[in-house]
């Protein structure tokens, strides 16, 4: 332990005896202001024994703060002797990113006030370089004259890519009657931060830079819900306000091969010394708000029936100012004029869905449910004359249409269930999904299925489920050229065809499918306090008509979680699971030439791609002695591993060698990593009300991703300059001890 450590253990444990003395004030009083008053109040430190790199914190800090700080927790309550009133406040985690508190007020049955804030941190990388800097926000300058690329390998390291949401909620509930109930939420999601932005700086398949996305975001979301409750029947009607504020509106930032004057010293840098805009721009996510409506209820109706439905509407509203379609001077053009300077966007969504079950027989049950779901976008369908890519000339003389994405989707499904006796029960059931999408996409479809369950209760301590589902999925004609249809206006010719996608290719949503799956859930209770839940479950999806595309997929999972109680004074969980994926593609290298599109039949590859997931965790709760000393164990190891095997069917032996080269399959390394977790603490009651805590854990991560274990901002392959963000492995060694005082 560092000598730093424990001087901020020391000082945490000062700080907890200063506050439990202004605690021992209010303990003296056996009321305030006619209120009885208990609570707890915290104050501890951390060290580290191993503490990683900061370049290592990455993956260890993902979601939390373990700064080396002392931090705090306390909880009060303050309540009339028969509880018709009550005050409860508190926090935990004080004096560190990720903490919280709350304050709740109320009268059981009257009303109840609650607040809650806290704040979420989500680092994304501690080991960045970038040689931009930023000179304003969201604008990143490099030097110039642009240095050679291989400079930015030794660019400045940043702290931390990070950012933080400071999420506050107030939620006010009466009960003025007691068939009547009324809510009113208001909620703020204050987000502030960067995270990892790539620019395009020439025309897609080219170089790019990446650079930092400003995060300066604001959410509010504020509903009103009033909710009857009659003899038989309820319901309750609702509206919610949501506006979403982002305090920028694009991203700029250098072109890294702008006017090198050695392109190929430079790197990569040959074709876009001269092509290359001196500076891109990209638009970040526009203000918008929402609003929606709903109505549901439900009622009893004879022969042990009973109907619910709800219905909703949501408006939803954009009206964000266009950017010019480049930022680069030197490009002018009357096809570049805006048809208007906003969307002026609107998009309506409908929801509807409506339930019924009923008993007509003692022992049948049947159930039956609709929902409908429909996107509609009435934004005007504006015509762009002419638009530019990436900053770059030539201006396209192409008119482009902004296409509106609407669809409709159709969920019916009718289930019966038959008890034979206590014991056993079986359930039949059917369902049809429907999507109506044919407007932009490339087919509608049908999706039809079936249910059979069987219910086993044979002994008391024993239930066992078993559910096959069967389902198939049709679609109309494939029209693969439908979304470019929609959005060139002229007619579209065949060289834009033969370049779009293949025509034997089914996207895996739309295309004709085959799914069988299976679930098998056992509880076991043999003895009093032990629990056995075995579960597993079985999928595979055959996409027989596809052609190019996903062609089959496989998903076995199989797990088990345990519950233990042998005595009041402990109690055990610990469970495995296991989950594999496979999966098999296929598609074809199609290389261009000109305005020519080769199709050879020994250009295609097969990908299998393998996930296999493991997870283990055990935790253990007991009270050696009670009221005196408590222990806490916990463990969990998980390990990822994903196989991805490439191959061709045949060997490449049409076009160039250059081409051969290309369309031969390439072999990719195994992506791995596994994460370990033990813990373990104690807490000591070494008086009635004062208490000592200490905690250790080890936590050890391991990766092994060859996309990013040897990632530099340049990489000489390409001209494109990346942050160089790689998740390191790390081993960390943690002690915290914290000291605490209780008063009533």
């Amino acid at each position: 332990m560092t000598s730093s450590g424990m001087a901020r253990v020391i000082m945490a444990a000062a700080g907890v005896f200063a506050l439990s003395a202004m605690s021992g004030v209010a303990s003296a009083q056996t009321s305030v202001f006619g209120l009885k008053i208990e609570g707890e109040v915290e104050l501890g430190g951390r060290v580290f024994l191993d503490e990683p790199s900061k370049k290592e914190k990455a993956k260890l800090e993902e979601y939390r703060d373990l700064s080396q700080q002392p931090f705090g927790a306390f909880g009060i309550r303050l309540f009339k002797p028969d509880e018709s009133y009550a005050v409860e406040m508190g926090g935990s985690k004080i004096g560190q990113e990720d903490q919280e508190f709350f304050l709740g007020a109320g009268r059981p049955g009257l009303w109840r006030f609650d607040f809650d804030w806290n704040q979420i941190p989500h680092v994304y990388s501690t080991n960045a370089r970038m040689l931009a800097t930023e000179s304003a926000r969201g604008v990143f300058t490099l030097p110039t004259p642009r240095p050679n690329l291989n400079a930015y390998n030794t660019a400045r390291e940043l702290d931390e890519i990070s950012q933080r949401w400071d999420v506050g909620r107030f939620s006010f509930t009466l009960t003025p009657t007691p068939d009547l109930d009324i809510l009113l939420e208001y909620t703020r999601i204050k987000k502030d931060g960067e995270k990892p932005l790539s620019l395009g700086m020439g025309s897609p398949g080219s170089n790019f830079i990446e650079v930092l996305e400003p995060i300066d975001q604001t959410i509010h979301d504020f509903r009103a819900k009033a909710s009857w409750v009659g003899e038989g029947w309820q319901i309750q009607a609702a509206y919610a306000l949501s506006i979403f504020e982002n305090a920028l509106s694009s991203v700029t930032a250098d072109a890294p091969c702008f006017g090198l004057t050695a392109p190929v010293a430079a790197g990569g840098c040959a074709a876009d010394a001269t092509t290359s805009p001196a500076t891109g721009r990209a638009a970040l996510p526009p203000d918008n708000m929402a609003h929606t409506v709903s109505l549901a209820g439900g009622v009893n109706l004879p022969m042990r029936t009973r109907v619910t439905a709800n219905a909703s509407y949501s408006l939803r509203l954009q009206d964000d100012k266009f950017l010019p379609h480049t930022i680069n001077p030197s490009i002018s053009s009357p096809l570049l004029a805006l048809p208007r300077q906003s969307l002026d966007g609107m998009v309506g969504i409908f929801l509807f869905n409506v339930n019924a079950t009923t008993r007509p027989l003692p022992p049948l049950t049947v159930s039956a449910r609709y929902r409908l779901y429909d996107f509609d976008d009435m934004s005007d369908e504006l015509i762009f004359p002419g638009h530019v890519v990436n900053d770059r000339p030539p201006v396209s003389t192409e008119p482009r249409r902004a296409t509106r994405f609407e669809y409709t989707k159709h969920n019916a499904d009718v289930d019966a269930r038959w008890r034979f006796d206590s014991m056993f029960a079986t359930t039949l059931g059917v369902g049809w999904e429907r999507w109506d999408r044919i407007s932009h996409r490339e087919a509608d479809s049908d999706e039809y299925s079936g249910k059979l369950a069987l219910d086993a209760t044979p002994l008391d301590w024993l239930l066992a489920r078993l559910t096959y589902r069967p389902s198939l999925r049709r679609i109309s004609d494939y029209n693969t050229f439908a979304h470019l249809e929609h959005t060139v206006v002229e007619e579209v010719t065949p060289d834009e065809e033969a370049q779009g996608q293949s025509p034997l290719l089914r996207k895996f949503d739309e295309a004709d499918r085959n799914r069988h799956r299976v679930d098998l859930l056992v509880q076991l209770s043999p003895l009093e306090g032990l629990t056995v839940t075995p579960t597993a479950s079985y999928r595979y999806d055959d996409y027989d008509d596809s052609f190019f595309g996903l062609r089959n997929a496989e998903n076995w999972t199989i797990g088990f979680d345990v519950g233990w109680a042998p005595a009041a004074w402990m109690a055990v969980n610990a469970g495995y699971s296991y989950e594999r994926i496979d999966q098999e593609q296929r598609s074809r290298s199609r290389p261009v030439t000109g305005a020519v599109t080769f199709d050879f039949p020994d250009f295609d590859w097969v990908s299998d791609n393998v996930d296999i997931f493991h997870t283990i965790y055990a935790t253990a709760r007991a009270t050696l002695i009670p009221d005196v000393l408590e222990w806490l164990f916990e463990a969990s190891y998980s390990r990822g591993n994903t196989e991805i095997k490439t191959r061709n069917p045949v060997t490449p032996t049409s076009g160039t060698a250059a081409q051969r080269t290309t369309a031969t399959a390439k072999p990719f390394a195994d992506l791995e990593n596994t994460l370990l977790r033990l813990g373990t603490a104690v807490r000591y009651r070494f008086a009635k009300a004062w208490s000592v805590s200490l905690g250790y854990f080890f936590e050890k991560f391991d990766e092994q991703n060859y996309r990013t274990d040897t990632l530099n901002p340049f990489q000489t392959a390409t001209a494109s300059i990346y942050l160089g963000n790689d998740l390191k492995d790390y081993t960390a060694h943690v002690i915290t001890l914290a000291l605490g005082y209780r008063f009533q």
